[in-house]
């Protein structure tokens, strides 16, 4: 399932959703009324940030619910074996599905991020959702360009594979760490920037 969402799925669903939710206000006319209420921009920014990100992990909770009736009614909830050769229990196998949503999130909250971004600083939905797929698409595409294997580990792109190392015995904890703290860059400087933009623009003319 997350071999699948992790080629295009997931990132489609995320732009669109993070690509709109800043850009819709905007094209809706009630960005300014929002701007009236007794909160900082900073607090409207952020709230919609959460709101972004709570969607995706709402996404992944479904995926993974999908996944495993669709698994069990198809296997049964029985042993099965990891990466490694490993038969682990189901229960096992179970809570490690739940510790790979959460590794294969975090790079996914940092795409979410550069939607937020796109959607603060265009103002434009579409703009925003198709910039956010290129963004990616790019990543992936400079990862197939590059033919030094030590830099693909430092595109976002590759970080969606680290949940692999949750399924292997003894738990593979390196490309984990690394897909925290690069997504974690990746996530920081876009949100910045929205910020930043959020906290400037000029809402005199909408």
């Amino acid at each position: 399932m997350l071999t699948f969402a992790s080629r295009f799925g997931a990132q489609l669903v995320t732009a669109l959703v993070a690509g709109d939710i800043v850009a819709s206000e905007t094209s809706a006319g009630t960005l300014k009324m929002i701007f009236t209420r007794s909160l900082r921009r900073s607090q409207i920014l952020a709230a919609k940030t959460l709101a972004s990100f709570t969607y995706v992990l709402a996404l992944l909770l479904a995926l993974l619910a999908a996944g495993l009736i669709s698994g069990t009614i198809a296997w049964g909830f029985n042993p099965l074996t990891n990466l490694t050769g490993n038969q682990l229990s189901a229960g096992h196998t179970l809570g490690l599905s739940f510790a790979a949503l959460a590794v294969f999130a975090i790079p996914l909250l940092a795409i979410a991020a550069f939607g937020i971004f796109l959607s603060a600083a265009t103002q434009n939905s579409a703009a925003a959702i198709v910039g956010t797929l290129v963004y990616e698409l790019a990543q992936e595409a400079v990862g197939g360009l590059v033919h030094a294997s030590w830099a693909k580990h430092y595109l976002l792109s590759d970080q969606f594979d680290a949940w692999h190392g949750v399924f292997q015995s003894p738990t593979y904890w390196i490309p984990i760490i690394r897909a925290a703290w690069v997504s974690g860059v990746f996530a920081a400087v876009p949100l910045a920037l929205a910020f930043a933009v959020f906290l400037r623009r000029d809402v005199a003319g909408e």
